[in-house]
């Protein structure tokens, strides 16, 4: 992935860190990027940076798959 991709959170490592929900963080954009993370301007995340670090492994590509999945995630949390 590069600089003006678009990207979702990856649901699968949701367990794995305690304050990552995928549902709060929507589709993203990455504005830059060092070794480890991106800095990805979020859709659902207000902040005064125009930007939030994350860990380049927990993102992936926004493909139509993914986005549904995403959505899919986010209705099975809505119901429970």
């Amino acid at each position: 992935m590069k600089v003006g991709d678009l990207v979702v959170f990856d649901p699968v490592i949701e367990g794995v860190v305690e304050y990552a929900k995928p549902e709060d963080y929507g589709l993203g954009i990455i504005l830059d990027e060092n070794p480890h993370y991106y800095f990805i301007n979020w859709n659902n995340i207000c902040t005064d940076s125009p930007s939030l670090a994350t860990i380049k492994d927990h993102v992936k590509m926004a493909t139509i798959e993914n986005i549904q999945q995403l959505w899919e995630h986010n209705e099975r949390k809505k119901n429970t």
